[in-house]
C-alpha cells in the first residue's frame, strides 16, 4: 500500500538573499522504482560479501502473492483471469525459495564456515538497530553485517530507515486488516455475496472463496476468481474496501508521523543511487 503523506514544498535563501527553489519533495514511488531499489540493495550487499570472502548472488524479486495484492477481494478481472488465485504464483515463490543460489551455497558451507557467513551477512548480535511496532513491540537487528552496509549506502541514514520501514510495513498490513474488519464494510460485503450466489457460487465472503482454492481445489478457480473480480467492482466492495484502507492508514499515519516523513524522504532520495548502482550492475 502507499504511503499517505504530504510534504510542502520548501525555499531556500541562496549566499545573495535571493530565493531558490529545492528539488520537488518526495513522490510516491511506483512498484518498479521500489524494485530498482531492492535490486540495488542486493547488489551492494554481493560486493560486501564479496569482501569478505563469501559469494552472494542476485536473485529477481519474486512475484507478489495473492494476500499482498488483494488483501481482501480481488478487483482486478485481467489478474484473477491469468492467475485465478494466486496458485501458479505460490508455487513459484516455493520452487525459488528451495532453488535460491544463496541459500543452496549456504548450506553447502562448513558449519565453520556457515556461522562465518550469517556473521557477515547480519552482523554479529542484533544490536544497534530498533523500531517499535505497534501492537508488536519493539525489534532489534544488528546494524554491522552487509546487509546493513548495504542499507546505510543506499539510504544514508540506517537507523532511521531501518525504524522508518520497518513500522510503516507493519501499517500498511494493519491498515488492511483493519478495514477487513471494519463494520462499514459489511454491506458492500453482503452485495458482492448476492452477486456471487446469482452465479451460483455459494460464498458470502472473499475469505471463503480463498479458502476454499488453498485447499487443494482447481476446478472453477480462474472461473470464480473472475466472479470475484467482477462482483467486488460492480457492487463497490473494491471502492469501498480501498476507502476505509485509506482511511484506517491516515489515521495510523498521524501516530507515526517521523517514520512516514523518513520513508518517503529516504526512498525518494536514494532512488538515483539505486538507478546508477543497477546500471553498474
Amino acid at each position: 500500500m502507499l504511503l499517505s503523506l504530504t510534504v510542502a514544498w520548501t525555499t531556500a535563501c541562496t549566499p545573495t538573499g535571493t530565493q531558490a527553489r529545492k528539488e520537488p519533495p518526495p513522490r510516491h514511488l511506483t512498484s518498479s522504482e521500489r524494485e530498482i531499489l531492492a535490486q540495488a540493495e542486493k547488489i551492494l550487499t554481493r560486493d560486501c560479501m564479496r569482501k569478505d570472502g563469501f559469494s552472494y548472488w542476485v536473485t529477481p524479486e519474486l512475484p507478489q502473492p495473492l494476500e499482498r495484492l488483494f488483501p481482501y477481494v480481488i478487483d482486478d478481472k485481467r489478474w484473477a483471469a491469468a492467475n485465478g488465485y494466486g496458485r501458479d504464483i505460490r508455487e513459484r515463490r516455493e520452487s525459488s525459495a528451495r532453488n535460491d543460489p544463496n541459500r543452496r551455497y549456504f548450506d553447502r558451507l562448513s558449519a565453520d564456515r556457515k556461522a562465518a557467513a550469517i556473521t557477515a551477512l547480519n552482523g554479529p548480535t542484533p544490536e544497534g538497530l530498533e523500531a517499535d511496532i505497534p501492537g508488536m513491540g519493539k525489534i532489534r537487528h544488528s546494524d554491522e553485517g552487509c546487509v546493513s552496509d548495504a542499507q546505510r549506502r543506499l539510504y544514508t541514514d540506517l537507523p532511521a530507515w531501518y525504524r522508518a520501514s520497518k513500522v510503516t510495513d507493519a501499517l500498511a498490513r494493519s491498515a488492511a486488516a483493519s478495514a477487513a474488519n471494519d463494520p462499514e464494510l459489511r454491506p458492500a460485503t453482503r452485495q458482492w455475496a448476492t452477486c456471487m450466489h446469482e452465479q451460483s457460487l455459494p460464498y458470502d465472503t472473499p475469505q471463503q472463496t480463498r479458502e476454499h482454492f488453498a485447499r487443494g481445489s482447481r476446478s472453477g478457480e480462474v472461473a470464480t476468481a473472475r466472479a470475484e473480480a467482477t462482483c467486488a467492482q460492480s457492487t463497490g466492495l473494491a471502492s469501498a474496501f480501498h476507502k476505509l484502507s485509506r482511511a484506517h492508514r491516515q489515521e495510523m499515519n498521524t501516530h507515526h508521523p517521523t517514520e512516514v516523513k523518513d520513508r518517503a524522504l529516504l526512498e525518494y532520495k536514494a532512488l538515483s543511487r539505486a538507478r546508477d548502482i543497477v546500471r553498474r550492475g
